[in-house]
């Protein structure tokens, strides 16, 4: 028994209506069926003064505006520090697009989903009879769902497409975080996994969490309580099984990582059941400097012969093209990218939180960095964010680092020096948690 106390819910946060599906620039129509409900689930931690509240959606991208607005919402109802109300998503490419001004349907969505999403967190810290003492237990596990991708451009022309990897850089492990009370009836289990949510994939109309739901469901039949799974460094990671459209796939792939947890050997934790945690940002110059109408006009002339995956590419450099001239009016350009980054330590284990898509690269040479903690990485905190790539992939000038930045809709492409600077932001920021 120790004097850290945790309290968890969930909510239900399925769209009612036809909707535009965030993900894939390829879809075409609306939501079908739903394969899986979606849901956000909260799990909150306290300890003395300090409380911790993470929000997890079975969602893709959200814009950031609308995340802080759930964010202020809490804090304004509950008295938690902002700095301390994490929300992120699964990133399943099967939920709908959280960005207004889309399409009505959408509109209406955010509007009903934010307010469900704020309500069950404010709720779930209020409960103060909810909240039990936890005891923490830690674990490991395999599995081999996860794939490297990367970018193929053909000689003769055509599009690019991306190809799963065999021999490309992975990490396999599953780190697995669980709070219980002294008999067990009161758990959750956080489990967290670097892989894309794709194994349904653009021509798919389903509504469905993809693989996560099926192994949240898995673990909950074998452990019982709530799991959370929590998406890690999957900006370079696809499914071995992807772009499907029977949700069977989903359902199979998402039952091997299930298992993988459930089957794992948690350990308690030994040491002293501290909460302690930290915020702030790492900042990473854009590429272009001089961000000018002109410069602008020139880059869609230049990116408009672009070999990409995306049947849409020049109305998608178009929108961009628009978006930027309107950020140079407003006088809204930037030149960097400030990456919100948020610490836990939680007694012997360390989460790292990042807005953005994080590449494997990151999250492995941190594990060797603090190789006596259970250090999970978990990316797509705070809504919109750009790609984390390490720096081969701007010497070959891969999607993540050459292209995304026009779907992002960012001025310019990150600096290629981007992999030092990340690194050392956050190994710091990580440092400086265990320190203190």
């Amino acid at each position: 028994m120790t004097d850290l106390l945790f309290n968890y819910n969930l909510t239900d946060i399925t769209p009612e209506e036809p909707v535009l599906l965030g993900g894939f620039a390829n879809r075409k129509g609306l939501s079908g069926k739903v394969h899986r409900p979606l849901t956000s689930r909260c799990l909150v931690i306290k300890k003395e003064n300090t409380i911790a509240c993470l929000v997890v959606n079975d969602l893709m991208d959200v814009d950031p505006v609308i995340i802080k607005a759930i964010a202020d919402r809490i804090a304004r109802m509950t008295g938690i520090s902002p700095e301390n109300i994490l929300i992120t998503s699964i990133h399943t490419h099967s939920a709908p697009d959280m960005e207004y001004g889309r399409h009505e349907a959408n509109d209406r969505y955010i509007a009903q989903a934010s307010q469900r999403i704020a309500d069950n967190a404010i709720n779930t810290v209020n409960d103060l009879p909810g909240f039990r003492f936890a005891r923490i237990k830690t674990g490991k596990a395999l599995c081999g769902i996860n794939m490297a991708r990367r970018d193929v451009k053909p000689e003769g022309g055509g599009l690019a497409y991306r190809i799963g990897d065999p021999d490309g850089l992975r990490d396999e492990e599953v780190g697995i975080l669980q709070l219980s009370d002294e008999d067990g009836s009161h758990k959750v289990t956080l489990f967290n996994y670097s892989c894309h949510p794709v194994t349904l994939g653009y021509e798919s109309l389903f509504v469905s969490t993809d693989y996560p739901g099926s192994a949240r469901e898995t673990v909950e039949k074998s452990l019982g309580g709530m799991a959370v799974f929590v998406n890690g460094a999957a900006g370079d990671l696809n499914p071995r099984e992807a772009h499907h459209s029977d949700p069977a796939v989903t359902d199979r792939v998402g039952e091997q990582l299930g298992r993988a947890v459930a089957e794992s050997r948690l350990i308690e934790n030994q040491g002293k059941a501290d909460l302690k945690t930290t915020a702030g940002f790492i900042t990473v110059p854009f590429r272009d400097q001089n961000i000018t109408r002109d410069h602008i006009a020139a880059e869609v002339k230049r990116k408009a012969d672009d070999i990409t995956e995306f049947f849409t590419w020049k109305d998608m450099l178009k929108r961009w093209e628009s978006k930027v001239y309107e950020m140079i009016d407003r006088g809204e350009v930037k030149s960097s990218f400030r990456f919100r980054v948020n610490a836990w330590k939680i007694g012997n284990t360390i989460i790292f939180f990042t807005q953005g898509e994080l590449f494997v690269k990151y999250q492995i040479e941190l594990k060797k960095i603090f190789p006596g903690y259970n250090l999970i990485c978990i990316a797509y905190v705070h809504g919109i964010g750009a790609y984390i790539p390490t720096a081969d992939v701007f010497e070959k000038k891969g999607y993540e680092a050459d292209q995304s930045y026009i779907y992002e809709v960012m001025p310019s492409p990150l600096t290629d020096k981007i992999e030092g600077i990340y690194m050392n932001g956050v190994t710091e920021m990580i440092s400086r948690l265990i320190e203190a």
